[in-house]
């Protein structure tokens, strides 16, 4: 990893004088209204969503990006025979591209939500629709924007990660479950033709897909949503480094709201970077790992929505650790809202071709801590994955559920384990 320059570090400056007082006090001025240029717009001169919300005020117009996108998606033609997209990013892509709009539609046109037994969660599952597993609770109406729609349903305020279009009695109901309520699942009617979905999923060809609850007993013990493919997996070795050094300080320092300017730095005898602007402190870890924490609270900043949040901690990962990750993609794993002091967590993860990167001594890549509408703190491990051109082989899936069952159940989940020195695919039980 390249050494940090220090022989930039300024020192600090003191004003001696009244006319010294007033040039720095118009240089402050000069420099507040540079950083202000830098938080709120972006290269190509349109405003940044997300600078309105570091300085905790809301924004009436804002544009959103998907934060998470489904990894297992699958295409049930007739009940029992299935075909799955997973551990791919170009299968995952050409189903997203063939079923997203249905998702959006559902979702936009979604009725009341009606409470229904796990009995008819699989029935829906397991026959005729379209499956998406997100790997991550999300509220719908955030989905739902992801996808460019909008829910006027009471289901919007419900939080998913296993979704289902399903296709019965010439209607598209939408199933979904919710993970945080005991896995209580739910449906809604839709307006989606069934016609028109009906065809496109009659196009998939069966792969010999199953899910763990279709070969009971067999798998018992095993999350009964877990997917089990037919054909052996191979997926892309991997390099992986410390981005950080890749991205400059100056980009950091902006993308977090702080002026370079005006922060007093100093390196640690690590080769640590720190800089400190007021109640706000950034730390470059020689590790790859940047930490920020912001102690003032800004009085008067408004609560915003779970969309919000997401956006904004995006677009910062955009900004910085985002920028140098080869041909990695950082994907909300986790969102959570304190009711009491309302105060969001949110946690990302490296995926890679399809598959999520778990950093060894790290339970996330990046996790920020949201106020209101004021980002608190961030935590990001700044990581740089290649292919090497080589291919891996895990242990089949099958093979490996009946490894999860003798040890006592659980969900497989095939991931890129990131040990820092190496990258291997494996099977982790979560």
């Amino acid at each position: 990893m390249r050494k940090f320059d220090f022989s930039r570090f300024r020192p600090s400056r003191r004003a001696i004088g009244c006319v010294q007082s007033l040039v720095i006090a118009a240089l402050a001025v000069s420099a507040m209204l540079l950083a202000f240029g830098r938080a709120g717009f972006s290269l190509d001169g349109s405003i940044s969503p997300y600078a309105d919300a570091l300085r905790g005020e809301a924004s009436s117009e804002r544009e959103y990006s998907a934060a998470a996108q489904p990894l297992c998606v699958v295409a049930t033609p007739e009940e029992g025979v299935h075909a799955a997209a997973m551990y791919s990013s170009r299968e995952l892509e050409e189903f997203n591209a063939r079923y997203s709009a249905a998702l959006a539609e559902a979702l936009g046109s979604a009725g009341e939500p009606e409470e229904v037994s796990l009995e008819a969660w699989e029935q829906a599952v397991s026959g005729p629709g379209v499956y998406f597993d997100y790997y991550t609770d999300c509220q719908l109406s955030s989905f739902a924007i992801w996808l460019g729609s909008e829910m006027d349903s009471s289901a919007a305020g419900h939080s998913a990660r296993r979704l289902c279009l399903s296709l019965s009695d010439g209607e598209v109901t939408l199933y979904y479950m919710r993970e945080r309520s005991h896995r209580a699942a739910y449906r809604c009617t839709t307006e989606l033709s069934y016609s028109e979905l009906a065809g496109r999923v009659s196009e998939s060809e069966p792969d010999g897909a199953r899910f763990v609850f279709e070969l009971a007993p067999e798998f018992d013990g095993v999350d009964p949503y877990f997917v089990v493919v037919s054909e052996p997996v191979e997926v892309h070795a991997l390099t992986a480094e410390n981005s950080m050094s890749r991205v400059s300080e100056q980009q950091l320092l902006a993308v977090l709201g702080m002026n370079s300017n005006l922060v007093r730095d100093y390196p640690e005898a690590d080769g640590s970077l720190v800089y400190v602007e007021g109640e706000a402190t950034l730390r470059l870890g020689f590790d790859g790992v940047l930490r920020y924490t912001n102690r003032s609270a800004l009085e008067g900043s408004s609560p915003i929505s779970p969309s919000d949040a997401v956006e904004l901690t995006r677009r910062i990962l955009a900004g910085s650790a985002g920028l140098e990750s080869g041909v990695a993609e950082l994907r909300l794993s986790y969102i959570y809202l304190d009711g009491s002091t309302g105060e969001y967590t949110l946690r990302y993860d490296y995926v890679v071709d399809g598959l999520p990167v778990s950093l060894a001594g790290r339970e996330y890549a990046a996790e920020f801590k949201l106020s209101g509408g004021v980002l608190t703190s961030a935590d990001i491990a700044f990581r740089g994955y290649g292919y090497t051109g080589a291919a891996e082989r895990p242990l089949p899936s099958r093979l490996n559920a009946a490894v999860v069952r003798a040890s006592g159940g659980g969900e497989p989940r095939l991931c890129y384990l990131d040990a820092s020195g190496a990258v291997s695919a494996c099977w982790l039980t979560i």
